[in-house]
């Protein structure tokens, strides 16, 4: 179950950066016409709990057969991390001043290269904090990995620790379900200590505008 865990949270917090970053810099920066849809999408999307879509998207991944894989858990946490990953980092990159990305053309830097080598480091503050949020979010995930990890070689800590609580629970072994709740919240525990500064600086730097 902690391996099964690994598997989904870490690329999914990888695969989110990946996809998120650079969605909220364009939508912060680029003026179109569908730029202020785009936000409103996000801002809705952000309004609907996951539990409310799990059986639309149990019947979507039937009718694709990615049932039983666990890229298809990987696949659907990074999904529905978009909305909120890209809405915080959003006002992030909005309280950036733009003589970054002026002085950058000036020089020669092209988009692509100016928001990778310029623009990506100075909301690593930003970064950190979203992605220790969404690993102790999927880290913790339960009825998702329920539905969608239904094999027990699929399950992750969430699932794997509600049925060993009920199974000790029955058998009297209190130390031993004790334990084993200890050993799941420890990684997140461990996280939130060495990086506590750095959430906390993420979460305010965004009010300040440069």
């Amino acid at each position: 179950n902690l391996g099964n865990s690994d598997i989904y949270t870490v690329p999914s917090c990888i695969l989110i950066i990946l996809v998120c970053a650079p969605a909220a810099y364009c939508m912060s920066r680029v003026k179109f016409k569908l730029n202020q849809v785009f936000e409103k999408l996000i801002i809705i999307g952000l309004a609907i709990p996951n539990i409310m879509i799990v059986m639309p998207l149990f019947s979507v991944v039937n009718k694709l057969n990615m049932s039983g894989s666990r890229f298809t858990l990987i696949f659907l946490y990074t999904a529905c991390s978009v909305p909120y990953t890209t809405f915080f980092l959003m006002t992030f990159f909005k309280s950036i001043s733009t003589t970054f990305e002026e002085a950058a053309a000036i020089d020669g830097c092209g988009p692509i290269r100016c928001f990778w080598e310029i623009m990506f480091p100075l909301v690593q503050p930003a970064v950190v904090t979203v992605t220790i949020f969404n690993f102790i979010g999927k880290w913790n995930e339960y009825f998702m990995a329920l539905i969608f990890a239904n094999r027990s070689e699929l399950r992750p800590i969430g699932v794997g620790l509600y049925q060993t609580v009920t199974s000790m629970m029955n058998s009297g072994d209190w130390a031993g379900m004790f334990a084993s709740v200890v050993i799941v919240f420890v990684p997140t525990v461990i996280i939130y200590i060495f990086l506590s500064d750095k959430i906390v600086s993420g979460v305010t730097a965004g009010g300040v505008k440069g």
